[in-house]
């Protein structure tokens, strides 16, 4: 007669041994003897106890997946979304299985972090987020789970660079005439490079419309960066005199841009956002007809005066004379950057380009976080910067609040992912003695989001392409809304987020307005309907994810841990703050696999080498560490007429399919009896 003692982790500390050697698996492991042993002829075996450390199995009905997540700004309590400049992002958990699905605690670990990096599109956040099983250092128990969502926190200069490394004039698309787009012979302009590799549009012939190009987003050229990207554009060949001498002065724009194929006003072929109302805008320019060009923030050459413009509802002026919902349609806006920016001269007052007294010749965009600052710099070396645009909240006299119209919007989440956008009109200088081509813009620097870490991961505009491979394809928020649901012509989501903007109690009070323009977006998980984050209809994992005791809504730095900044990523960990509720629905049986003992599973109709089930009854803990001592020792023949001798033990934890029970984690141990048969002690 004899005891023996199995484990796979001897010392039974943690889950290490367990989760590297094959043979030390939980639920499968080897124990060998120093020296042999030997087992009387005619003998019988028994398990007489088991402890094993279980992580449930989970079963979740077909409606039990929704999760929501948010990047922005964090609310209190007496705030709501209407203070923010995002909005939460709907999460599926097993999109591809429509029905109820069985899984444990490892593997919902993988599809939270799978549905996550499909379905967050912020340019800093896109396919960066990490899910893991937290578990107890000395136990190896289960505890819940832990989110990582990291923000790339650098940017990727893509021009100038190694000529051929980016093809930026293959994703360049016509910004007006849908019939020029695929046909060049057809175009005004052409794309080109220089020997510098910047990207130069050069109308060649005179027309009475914006001749423009904007870029779409690729693998090769993915957004402009919002931690102080820069995005440069050289207008020597469109501004007035420059060099001196020179009088190219011409109706242009420049400036950055979602990307949109969608067609308005289709007898006109203009593209933009199918919302955009292009009439009644506040531009009060003479010339105002050509700027049928969408975009998000643009610097203007109209009639030789520099203005500048967002895309925006907010204002009076953007809306007389509108009547019903198209007075929630963006339209353009006019902003008064005279008293709209720190810096004194040129620009207290509208900047004459044709006299360009301080000789302007470059404009540039730096974007950080959700403010945009603008640039106009002169050709001296170094070139001396004269700030357009810089947010503040009073006037340059440093007390005089500012008005709405000299505020520029942020850069919210329906515009976070842009892309450069540029355009001459040259019909009023048809007769100037300067050839069509002689007018230039050329964009001389573009940092973009820096995903040279992301393996085989691609930019994409388009829904189709996008669903076709969410795993490694991206697409921005407002490019997903849109196409998800065109018949919402208004796309009433985006909607929604760009008309917070026209709160100016929020966004334009004394004491709020600092807070409203964050550089870094901070994130919220949400797994219970809340009225703080709202529309979150639906979020049901709550207690799936062990966040019941915070009523699903996982927000604010108590809950969220700044892990720092880590290989260019600024990280934000969250576990959850209960160990969440999974259940094991299998029941679990002991294997020894070295051995001649037979049973009959007739539950898959062959001979096993099964010798006990692990039973569970009600009231007993269902998870964590378990265990087992059965009352009556049933005893299998092993089948030996004569003494064996044996050096290792070879024990399974199986369900009754005889495939391994994966659940098990830590250390797990067995006690078997070996006699002879008849003995009866």
């Amino acid at each position: 007669m004899s005891l023996v003692i199995l484990s796979n982790d001897a010392k039974e500390q943690t889950d290490i041994v367990s989760s590297v050697q094959s043979i030390y698996k939980p639920w499968s492991f080897r124990n060998s003897l120093s020296s042999t042993l030997e087992i009387p002829a005619n003998s019988q075996l028994a398990l007489t106890s088991a402890k094993i450390s279980l992580d449930g199995q989970i079963s979740m009905d077909a409606g039990e997946k929704i999760l929501y997540v948010y990047l922005g700004k964090w609310l209190t309590p007496d705030q709501d979304l209407e203070y923010s400049n995002s909005y939460p992002i709907k999460v599926k958990l097993f999109e591809d299985e429509p029905g109820v699905v069985r899984t444990d605690t490892e593997g919902l670990a993988a599809e939270l972090q799978k549905a996550l990096n499909r379905s967050v599109c912020h340019p800093h956040y896109a396919k960066r987020c990490a899910v893991s099983v937290k578990r107890n250092n000395t136990t190896g128990e289960f505890e819940g789970y832990k989110i990582e969502m990291k923000q790339i926190d650098t940017s990727d200069q893509i021009i100038p660079s190694a000529p051929g490394s980016v093809n930026m004039i293959a994703q360049s698309t016509d910004a007006q005439f849908v019939n020029f787009r695929n046909i060049p012979l057809n175009r005004t302009y052409t794309v080109t490079t220089s020997g510098a590799n910047d990207v130069i549009l050069t109308p060649q012939q005179f027309r009475n419309h914006i001749q423009g190009t904007t870029f779409n987003m690729t693998a090769s050229t993915p957004p402009a960066s919002l931690v102080k990207g820069e995005i440069v554009f050289d207008l020597q060949k469109c501004i007035g005199n420059v060099p001196a001498g020179g009088d190219l002065n011409v109706n242009f724009i420049c400036g950055l841009s979602r990307f949109t194929e969608e067609h308005q006003r289709l007898n006109a072929r203009y593209i933009g956002a199918s919302y955009f109302q292009w009439n009644d805008s506040s531009e009060t320019t003479a010339n105002a007809n050509w700027l049928r060009v969408f975009g998000d923030f643009m610097v203007v050459n109209t009639e030789g005066e520099l203005r500048l413009f967002d895309t925006s509802t907010n204002g009076d002026a953007a809306r007389v004379g509108v009547a019903g919902a198209n007075r929630r349609k963006p339209r353009w806006r006019e902003i008064d950057y005279t008293q709209g920016g720190t810096a004194a001269a040129p620009f207290d007052r509208i900047y004459d380009t044709t006299a360009n007294g301080s000789r302007l010749q470059t404009c540039k965009f730096t974007l950080d976080g959700e403010r945009v600052k603008i640039e106009m710099l002169d050709g001296a070396v170094p070139p001396v910067a004269y700030t357009l645009y810089e947010y503040s909240q009073t006037r340059r006299d440093g007390v005089t609040p500012r008005l709405a119209d000299e505020i520029m919007k942020p850069i919210d989440q329906g515009c976070e992912a842009m892309m450069p956008v540029m355009g001459i009109y040259n019909d009023g200088v048809s007769d100037s003695g300067n050839a069509a081509t002689d007018y230039a813009i050329a964009l001389s620097e573009y940092n973009s989001v820096n995903i040279t870490d992301i393996p085989n991961v691609a930019y994409t505009t388009e829904l189709p392409v996008y669903e076709a491979d969410p795993d490694r394809t991206i697409i921005p928020w407002f490019n997903l809304v849109a196409q998800t649901n065109p018949a919402d012509r208004f796309h009433s989501i985006i909607l929604d987020l760009e008309n917070r903007f026209d709160r100016r109690e929020v966004l334009f009070g004394d004491t709020t307005i600092q807070d409203q323009f964050e550089k870094c977006w901070k994130p919220v998980i949400i797994t219970s309907s809340s009225s703080l984050y709202s529309h979150t209809q639906g979020a049901n994992t709550m207690r799936l994810l062990g966040f019941s005791d915070i009523n699903g809504v996982a927000t604010g730095d108590t809950i969220w841990s700044d892990d720092g900044e880590t290989n260019d990523q600024f990280v934000y960990s969250l576990i959850s703050t209960e160990v969440p509720v999974a259940l094991s629905s299998k029941s679990i049986f002991v294997r020894v696999d070295n051995f001649n003992q037979t049973s009959t599973n007739a539950a898959n109709g062959n001979k096993s080498g099964i010798i006990a089930h692990l039973p569970r009854f009600d009231g007993q803990q269902q998870t964590g560490r378990l265990f087992f001592e059965p009352k009556n020792l049933i005893y299998l023949d092993l089948n030996n007429p004569a003494p064996m001798k044996i050096n290792s033990f070879d024990i399974s934890f199986v369900y009754s399919d005889e495939s391994y029970c994966t659940s098990l984690v830590g250390s797990s141990i067995v006690t078997l009896h070996i006699r002879k048969k008849g003995e009866t002690d």
